[in-house]
């Protein structure tokens, strides 16, 4: 791809999701995988493939070829543990369609994600030793997250009963989104950096901004989960803004049985739901384009891609309750 004109990210994004589309369709041929990865907004593939473009500054076109392939196993990887959650969380929609295991089965649905799993981890060891140690401590990092994620929400009671509690539920809570969400985007961008073989320094660079990238938009996640009435770990930022060190069991029972409001809690203390997410989104996308504006990176309008992208990435996923960050 050659820039004809400076892109928007959501040109860019346009571009980039047809792209890795089109690559789907070559290396993927089982019918129940491109089931489960239909309809995916590849985020994570796009941001592999901006960190590509922005570290080789659009000159190595000959690599470009094995970047597409490396998206591939990224979104492959992403999708298999959508299969999953479905099935751990009993959803039974997953983007706009009926999920793989009420469609086919859970059986069905876990071994395609194992499969789904499988080629990925292929086409990263096609890809170097490096990218396969990347992506497997990865993966460990999203199941870790995942466990601590239910673990955390079947321990609460146990969390309060320990000293500095209100601290240490905001330390967890920002762990667990880090493996579960944000280690991808963050692998994403390192193996962008990979792909257009750029320094070790650049790599970790980008890793690190995929990183706050993937926090950003976690948090704007949970920010629609909560607005949308789910009790989940999302609702722990605006709980410890609303109650502080008063937050207990009993105050998570009575918001469950909806005898206590947390936006009226909030209101009383001068601010909302919404405000309490939109500064901590704030905070990691600043730090993305911090990133972004490191002299490693060559300056180029992908480096502009770069800082536009977290606030691009987190307002689509705000706009679904009318929430622009």
């Amino acid at each position: 791809m050659s820039l004809s004109h400076v892109l928007t990210f959501q040109e860019f994004v346009a571009e980039m999701q047809d792209e890795v589309r089109h690559k789907m369709e070559q290396e993927v041929s089982d019918e129940d995988m491109r089931y489960a990865v239909e309809g995916g907004k590849l985020l994570r593939p796009v941001m592999l493939i901006l960190s590509f473009r922005a570290c080789s500054n659009g000159e190595r076109d000959q690599l470009y070829q094995k970047a597409l392939e490396s998206a591939v196993g990224i979104e492959l990887a992403h999708s298999a543990s959508l299969l999953h959650d479905d099935i751990m969380d009993d959803d039974a929609v997953r983007r706009g369609k009926p999920a793989l295991h009420v469609k086919k089965g859970v059986g069905n649905a876990i071994l395609t994600g194992h499969r789904m799993i499988s080629q990925a981890f292929r086409i990263s060891v096609d890809h170097g030793l490096e990218n396969a140690r990347i992506f497997l401590d990865t993966w460990d990092d999203t199941l870790v997250g995942q466990l601590r994620d239910i673990d955390l929400n079947a321990h609460l009671e146990q969390i309060f009963e320990r000293e500095n509690s209100t601290e240490l539920l905001m330390q967890e809570y920002i762990r667990v989104i880090e493996m579960k969400t944000a280690s991808l985007f963050a692998t994403a961008c390192r193996a962008g950096a990979i792909e257009a073989r750029a320094s070790e320094h650049v790599r970790s660079v980008m890793a690190e901004y995929g990183r706050n990238v993937g926090l950003a938009y976690q948090i704007a996640d949970d920010m629609v989960d909560i607005a949308q009435g789910k009790m989940e770990e999302g609702i722990i930022m605006p709980l410890l803004k609303a109650f502080g060190t008063d937050v207990d069991q009993r105050t998570i029972d009575l918001l469950e049985k909806g005898k206590l409001s947390i936006e009226e809690e909030l209101e009383k203390k001068g601010t909302s739901l919404e405000e309490v997410y939109e500064q901590g989104i704030q905070r990691y996308v600043r730090a993305a384009q911090d990133v972004a504006g490191s002299d490693a990176i060559p300056d180029s309008s992908y480096r502009a891609l770069l800082r536009e992208a977290p606030v691009y990435i987190t307002n689509k996923m705000t706009e679904k309750i009318g929430v622009t960050v």
